[in-house]
C-alpha cells in the first residue's frame, strides 16, 4: 500500500470538492433553464382566445386575433421540444394579443351602438318636430 503525502491528499480532496460543486453548479443551471411547463400562461392564452372570438374579434379585429392564435402555435411548439421559458413568453404575448383584439372588437361594437342610438334620437325627434338644441 502505497502512502499519499498529506499536501497531495488536501488537494485531491479540494480538487474533488471543486468538481463536485462545479458539476452541481452545472447541472442546477441546466435544469433551471428548463423551468417549469408553463401550464397556467398557456390555458390563460387559450381562454383569452377564446374570449376575443366570442367578442366578434374575427371580424373586427382579424389581424390581432390572427396573431394570437399564431403565438399560440409557436407557443404550443416550444412547450414539445421543451424550451419553456419560449413557451411561457410566447403564451404571454398571445394573451395580450388576444386581449387587445377583443377590446378592439368590444371598442368598435360600442361605436356601432353609439352611432345606432344617434340615428334613432335624430329619428324620434324628426318625428316628435323637436328641434335640436344650438
Amino acid at each position: 500500500m502505497t502512502h499519499t503525502p498529506p499536501s497531495q491528499a488536501r488537494w485531491s480532496r479540494s480538487a474533488a470538492a471543486v468538481l463536485a460543486v462545479t458539476a452541481a453548479m452545472f447541472l442546477g443551471a441546466c435544469a433551471s433553464s428548463k423551468g417549469a411547463p408553463p401550464v397556467a400562461e398557456m390555458a390563460t392564452a387559450r381562454a383569452s382566445i377564446t374570449q376575443a372570438e366570442a367578442a366578434g374579434a374575427g371580424l373586427l379585429a382579424p389581424v390581432e386575433l390572427l396573431s394570437a392564435r399564431d403565438k399560440l402555435v409557436r407557443a404550443d411548439a416550444a412547450m414539445q421540444s421543451e424550451q419553456f421559458e419560449q413557451a411561457r413568453r410566447m403564451a404571454e404575448q398571445a394573451s395580450a394579443d388576444a386581449e387587445l383584439a377583443e377590446r378592439k372588437a368590444r371598442a368598435d361594437r360600442a361605436r356601432q351602438a353609439a352611432k345606432e342610438l344617434e340615428r334613432a334620437n335624430a329619428t324620434l325627434k324628426q318625428e316628435t318636430g323637436v328641434r335640436p338644441i344650438k
